[in-house]
């Protein structure tokens, strides 16, 4: 996916992008207008206490979403992440069942929410306070993919750790879990050359494959900005395919890829670099991915036939570009390199400035995936509706002039707020084949200072 949301820490994204994301005061009328219902409709947690005795509520650790989403207007708007008082350390499953009441079942179906949490029991708290989930535009059977972002701050990457050394002895086993582990290791040791140039990592679960049972992740590193404009600057990157791939993946890099990756770097546009290096475990695609950022459109397919990418459908890429740009002004493009860069490339579409759920220009961008039937007319309504905040401090109006990512606050004494918002749409292009649309939402932890 996307994002750590350039991390954990924000930059422009490209040509009419700004250097930070303008924060408007946040307007109650508007959330309320979006969120619907569902803001008022929040089931009470405050019996529970911790994430135990959520199970000990369901002997098999699942809790049917019908149940969640389910309660009286009476119900307490407090949800289960607020019942723990100046505690800002949580279990993923704490942030599920706090937007659950919001997530439309056309999006996420009763069975795959419950895959997704039981999915999410084996990690730990404090692994995350930002993740997020990824749609099909064009399919009904309401499946989404699971995305956990995992920052190299507030020691969420010694959570990971921990949580994978934690993994019953089933999942442990694997080979691309015992992969994540040592990569994780390695990331977590002030020695490693991983510690610093690494910021985050995205662990992406398949869970829109109902046969995967619990599936392995598919990584996203995300790095420092890599490019190459002097020979220094090879030294610089090359431990991407000396270190981070190989321990990733348990395999020695190639001289022709490491070769490949080199000439991606070196021939990048003037502004744009690479900021997320990502290996498709649990797919066991060979080769890794490369997302760039800051990259114009107009770049975009002279910099893919540098490289050695062919389009055989005349000015297709460059046609759907310009449509594209239309509705996004912040454009980031995915490539596949192995012993060739491969021919599906994908385009990941922003709006910029970053308002969260306070972002606009949405629906003109859905309006257009469904004229040209690549998205659902339902499944555009649902996603519409899936922004708004949650706070624990009801007192006072949310505002991005007060509240900042937790993860950027010292400490854990804050009251926090929990934005749900739209990220981006991803469209996967490959010549002479149907055109494919993902969006994906974000759900992230916010706090304002005590």
């Amino acid at each position: 996916m996307n994002p750590l949301d350039e991390g954990m820490q924000n930059s422009s994204c490209t040509y009419t992008c700004i250097s930070r994301c303008e924060k408007d005061i946040y307007n109650d009328k508007k959330s309320s207008q979006i969120s619907g219902e569902n803001n008022k409709n929040m089931i009470n947690f405050a019996s529970i206490k911790s994430f135990e005795q959520l199970n000990e509520l369901n002997a098999q650790s699942e809790i049917k979403i019908e149940d969640i989403r389910t309660f009286s207007e009476e119900s307490s708007k407090q949800t289960v992440m607020f019942t723990k008082p100046s505690y800002n350390i949580f279990h993923p499953t704490d942030f599920l069942l706090t937007v659950a009441p919001n997530i439309s079942r056309d999006l996420i179906s009763s069975q795959n929410f419950n895959e997704i949490q039981n999915l999410a029991k084996y990690l730990k708290e404090g692994v995350t306070s930002f993740f997020g989930f990824e749609f099909h535009l064009a399919s009904s059977k309401a499946r989404s993919d699971y995305l956990v972002a995992v920052s190299s701050q507030k020691k969420e990457r010694e959570a990971l750790l921990n949580a994978i050394d934690n993994l019953p002895e089933n999942l442990s086993q694997q080979k691309e879990w015992q992969q994540v582990r040592k990569l994780t290791e390695q990331w977590a040791n002030p020695n490693s050359i991983l510690h610093n140039n690494i910021l985050g990592l995205w662990l992406e679960f398949d869970t829109s494959n109902e046969d995967l049972g619990i599936p392995a992740p598919n990584i996203f590193l995300q790095t420092i900005p890599l490019r190459i404009d002097t020979l220094e600057d090879v030294e610089k990157c090359i431990w991407v395919t000396r270190v981070a791939i190989p321990v990733l993946t348990g395999f020695k890099v190639s001289e022709q890829l490491e070769n490949k990756f080199i000439d991606a770097l070196e021939k990048l546009p003037k502004g744009a670099s690479v900021f997320h290096v990502a290996s498709m475990l649990a797919r066991g695609a060979e080769g890794m991915r490369l997302v760039i950022k800051r990259i114009k459109p107009e770049d975009i397919v002279p910099y893919l036939k540098s490289i050695g990418w062919e389009d055989s459908q005349d000015n297709g890429l460059t046609a759907l570009l310009n449509d594209v740009k239309k509705f996004s002004n912040c454009i980031r493009l995915h490539i596949n390199i192995s012993d060739h860069i491969d021919p599906k490339i994908g385009l990941e579409c922003f709006i910029s400035p970053d308002k969260y759920h306070e972002g606009e220009g949405w629906n003109e961008f859905f309006n257009y995936l469904v004229s040209k039937n690549i998205c659902l007319p339902h499944l555009s309504f649902a996603l519409l509706a899936f922004p708004g905040v949650i706070q624990e401090d009801q007192t006072e109006e949310f505002s991005f002039e007060s509240y900042m990512p937790s993860v950027k606050i010292e400490g854990n004494n804050f009251s926090k707020a929990l934005v749900r918002y739209i990220s981006h749409v991803k469209l996967s292009y490959e010549p002479n084949k149907p055109l494919e649309a993902k969006a994906y939402t974000g759900v992230r932890l916010f706090g304002k200072q005590q």
